[in-house]
């Protein structure tokens, strides 16, 4: 008698808009990477350095930064003290959990207001790139609102599940 087919696993499925941004994130990687190695090569092996390598690559790095920020907060990953939930009854982890969770979520909603005011009270230009400095701030709150949707999400899951989800590897409550 045959074997039936496995199921089909519900997170390989879901996996597919995730690594969009994933990819999205290693693809402005290896642009930087480029641009820092087309500034390094003009600098110092044809000792005549490109202007706009050097702006473009800062800009680059925070792009990058915050891209990846928002693929941390999406799978809870983010660095975090784990003392308190190790040593907590698991009611208290979760209740703890629970508080860091809504505070993360206010967090990066201010930020993210931060931000969309920064970018829309700036009219400055960028020095060797004709831009105005107001993308790159729009780009950071948009990452902002992103981070500020994934914490939301993993703040539901936390209190749907009722799991002090914060890492994978520390048990919450060691005397239950």
């Amino acid at each position: 008698m045959p074997n039936p087919a496995p199921a089909p696993d519900k997170r390989e499925q879901n996996s597919r808009f995730p690594a969009l941004d994933e990819g999205l994130v290693i693809a402005l990687f290896w642009v930087l990477a480029l641009v820092v190695f087309v500034q390094f090569f003009t600098r110092y092996v044809l000792n005549d350095s490109v202007g706009w390598t050097e702006e473009l690559a800062r800009y680059l790095l925070v792009i990058v930064t915050f891209a990846g920020a928002c693929i941390a907060v999406r799978r809870n990953s983010h660095i975090s003290v784990e003392f308190f939930y190790r040593y907590l009854p698991a009611s208290a982890a979760r209740g703890l959990s629970s508080v860091v969770d809504l505070l993360r979520v206010g967090l990066l909603a201010v930020l993210t207001g931060l931000s969309v005011e920064l970018a829309g009270n700036t009219r400055q230009m960028m020095t060797s790139i004709e831009l105005p400095k107001s993308v790159l701030y729009g780009f950071v709150a948009g990452c902002f609102a992103l981070m500020t949707v994934y914490s939301a999400i993993v703040a539901w899951r936390h209190l749907v599940s009722r799991k002090a989800d914060v890492a994978p590897d520390v048990p919450t409550g060691l005397w239950e």
